[in-house]
């Protein structure tokens, strides 16, 4: 892969020695976790480094692909575990893309992947991170992400996952200037018997920052549950703030279930903040909306749940993923 010069992409034990202190001043340094955070952190057999430096805007994202080779087996309860780490330092100024994908080799494998991603976003750096869950419906894939941004710096997060019998997002951000923008879309699918979480906290703690965040999620099965935490901290030094925050959710079976805490913590007193959600089935007058125009109710009920994750889907800024997540989610539906 051809990377631009001083960009580095690789171990942590591989780093050049001019890197090593540099990157080391900020790995590790996250002031929150839980008990799979310190599993992977026991287990990462080693850390994937990416390091942009000052003022280097890297054209062509980096793809980081994580395939689950090895199943184990229900009977007798082995389970094997994988626990990648990677962790994502842009200098000032610097921009970049980061793909994650996660695949499987059978679509019923017993496996659990648990991965940690930390992104270090310094002074007006940018950084778009794209990510695809498509584990096994048998799978469990519990993922932390970790993200520090600095003064007028840019995190953008378009994710679509569909996979795991139990799959969990822990996404947290911290603004660490003013005049920094952060950006969450999301999108979870249970089409099985599945329970699909997200799990967010974005804290602004300086004046002027901007978070912008839609989850959407559908359940096709009676069995399949999605949830939705999603926290927003406005501290007392963080004026001015411009924070918003809306989930929706179809529910396209009897029993199928959703539960959502959007939550809103504001302590500073010159804010602009928001949230909505709302929860329901496809609307009885869009469906004859197309009926009335010759469209049976079956085609009429798959594009209205196409379309419904669409809005997620065409957020990815590189258009191979969109096209790879558009025929994954048309496939499972």
């Amino acid at each position: 892969m051809d990377l631009p010069d001083g960009v580095y992409f690789g171990s942590f034990s591989g780093l050049p020695e001019e890197l090593t202190n540099r990157v080391s001043d900020f790995v590790g340094n996250f002031d929150s976790g839980d008990l799979f955070w310190s599993i992977n952190g026991m287990g990462a057999p080693e850390l994937t480094v990416i390091y942009v430096p000052a003022g280097c805007k890297v054209e062509n994202p980096i793809y980081l692909r994580y395939f689950a080779g090895e199943t184990g087996d229900r009977e007798s309860k082995r389970l094997p575990v994988s626990n990648p780490r990677v962790f994502v330092l842009v200098e000032e100024g610097g921009e970049i893309g980061i793909v994650e994908e996660f695949v499987c080799k059978d679509e019923q494998g017993f496996y659990w992947t648990n991965p940690v991603l930390e992104v270090v976003v310094l002074k007006n750096a940018k950084v778009k991170h794209s990510y695809l869950q498509k584990e096994s419906m048998a799978a469990a894939h519990i993922k932390w992400s970790f993200v520090r941004q600095e003064a007028k710096s840019e995190y953008e997060l378009v994710e679509v996952s569909t996979g795991g019998r139990l799959g969990r997002h822990n996404l947290h951000v911290q603004q660490l200037g003013p005049d920094t923008l952060t950006e969450l879309t999301t999108f979870h699918m249970c089409v099985n018997e599945q329970t699909l979480d997200l799990h967010s906290k974005i804290i602004l703690d300086h004046p002027r920052g901007s978070s912008r965040q839609l989850h959407k999620c559908i359940v096709a099965h009676s069995s399949g549950q999605a949830v939705f935490d999603g926290n927003v901290r406005v501290n007392k030094l963080a004026q001015q703030t411009n924070a918003g925050q809306l989930t929706r959710s179809l529910l396209l079976k009897p029993r199928a279930t959703v539960n959502i805490k959007p939550n809103l913590q504001i302590i500073a007193d010159d804010v602009k903040c928001s949230h909505g959600a709302a929860i329901s089935d496809l609307e009885e007058d869009q469906l004859f909306y197309f009926q009335a125009r010759g469209i049976d109710l079956e085609t009429a009920r798959r594009a209205l749940i196409s379309s419904f994750g669409s809005e997620v889907i065409e957020r990815f800024p590189n258009r191979e993923i969109r096209d790879q997540a558009r025929d994954h989610v048309k496939g499972l539906l």
